[in-house]
């Protein structure tokens, strides 16, 4: 039940997961969120395709070369200035776009493994672990070795990452596990609080502690879990709520592919 630290492996799921997304324009952090995560590399407010082609470079060689965040940093802000690209709060935003990505992925990658039949047969519960040590969220600290059956309903809907900087994971147990180390399958949380899909605008229950929800929203669907055969009514669906200038550029970026 040991942690691996994804930031030191190349991840091939996680690749995978990443090399399938395209950079799109957007112009919020929600534009593309939840499901529609899973096929779009977006950076909130920003439309150059110059910038957004680089950021994504970046972030597959992290992946799949393990390159360091001050490597990142060094081309990225080299692209910012190339595209005039510089908000106040430049800084923070790289460190985000970095670490929320390849978290993103490789939480991806967990999910595509542990979600596999035959390691469904051999580990059917799953445990979460909270890491997010420096501001930990309560409600996920409350969770930190709960342990539900991988087949729960919980998991759709609270499989992290579950919010910005959240680096909770989760690990996938085998019965003997269990009886080894003497520990408890419990219930999954049943209290719930409602919110509006970022993507779709409709309103949907999500499992919550104290009112206040697992997942927040944009954050409500397991990494890489949508159907690819639902690929083009999810992006359609976060399409139609862009402003309409904007709809047109990314129509076209994604007509032209990469």
């Amino acid at each position: 039940m040991s942690d691996i630290d994804p930031f030191r492996l190349s991840f091939d799921e996680a690749i995978q997961f990443f090399k399938a997304k395209l950079p799109l324009p957007s112009s919020t952090w929600d534009d593309f969120a939840d499901e529609a995560n899973d096929y779009v590399f977006a950076i909130a407010g920003v439309t150059s395709a110059e910038l957004l082609d680089s950021a994504y470079q970046l972030i597959q060689k992290a992946l799949e070369e393990g390159i360091t965040y001050e490597e990142f940093k060094k081309g990225f802000e080299a692209a910012s200035d190339r595209t005039g690209w510089n908000p106040a709060s430049k800084p923070w935003r790289q460190q985000l776009i970095f670490m929320q990505n390849l978290r993103n992925a490789y939480q991806a990658g967990r999910y595509k493994q542990q979600t596999d039949p035959e390691m469904l047969k051999l580990r059917p519960y799953w445990m979460w672990r909270h890491r997010d040590s420096r501001v930990p969220r309560p409600h996920h600290l409350a969770l930190d070795g709960k342990i539900f059956p991988a087949d729960s309903d919980f998991w759709k809907n609270s499989y992290p990452p579950s919010g910005f900087g959240c680096r909770c994971t989760v690990l996938a147990l085998s019965p003997r596990d269990i009886e080894r180390e003497g520990l408890t399958v419990s219930e999954p949380p049943t209290e719930t609080v409602t919110i509006k899909d970022k993507v779709t605008g409709e309103s949907k229950k999500i499992p919550s502690i104290g009112g206040v929800p697992i997942a927040e929203p944009g954050f409500t669907t397991a990494p890489g879990a949508s159907e690819k055969k639902d690929r083009k009514a999810i992006l359609n669906n976060a399409i139609a709520r862009m402003p309409k200038g904007l709809q047109k550029q990314v129509r076209e970026r994604l007509k032209n592919g990469r």
